[in-house]
């Protein structure tokens, strides 16, 4: 198997397909350096809408089999024990998929990566290596709040990573049977 990434997306917007409020400066989210998309979220503005990352420019080869997909989040929250997943989900031709990866576990004060997916796991697709290498592959993360008041979910990083087999094949003519050799040789 081999493993390529973790790569940080090339476009990144908030979608309005879930929740009420807008990620402010989603693009903060394609580097690790406390520069964060946000989203002031409380209980009666929740949960967030899809922070929705894509064209990641993954080159897997052709014939690969896809193995699986870790999807990566640094993120952090200004109050503790207030903010956590809604929804984290698959991005695949464009479109959000139906597996949820996300988790009650609330998010930290202090950003802290978290790892959705992973080596083995498709998300509940069937994928082939031209839709990892297309523009319109990707994830989306929704967050939600507890309690009451307001409070900011920060996203400063969200990264891929895919584990892939090498095709076989190495082009030619496919292996003789018997009864070939044994006609060839008369």
């Amino acid at each position: 198997m081999t493993t390529v990434g973790p790569t940080a997306p090339g476009t990144l917007a908030s979608d309005s397909s879930i929740g009420a409020v807008a990620w402010s400066n989603p693009g903060n989210a394609a580097a690790s350096d406390n520069s964060y998309a946000t989203a002031v979220i409380g209980a009666v503005v929740t949960p967030s809408e899809y922070l929705k990352v894509t064209n990641f420019g993954f080159a897997i080869p052709n014939g690969a089999t896809i193995d699986g997909i870790t999807v990566s989040v640094e993120h952090s929250a200004t109050q503790a024990n207030r903010v956590n997943d809604n929804a984290v989900r698959i991005v695949k031709g464009g479109a959000i998929g139906s597996t949820d990866k996300g988790s009650a576990t609330n998010w930290p004060t202090s950003d802290a990566s978290v790892n959705y997916g992973g080596v083995a796991d498709l998300w509940g697709e069937t994928w082939a290596y031209s839709d990892i290498n297309s523009s319109g592959f990707g994830a989306a993360i929704s967050a939600s709040s507890t309690g009451s008041g307001t409070r900011t979910a920060r996203i400063d990083l969200i990264t891929i990573t895919v584990t892939y087999t090498e095709g076989g094949g190495g082009g030619g003519q496919p292996p003789r049977t018997m009864h070939q050799v044994r006609m060839r040789s008369n």
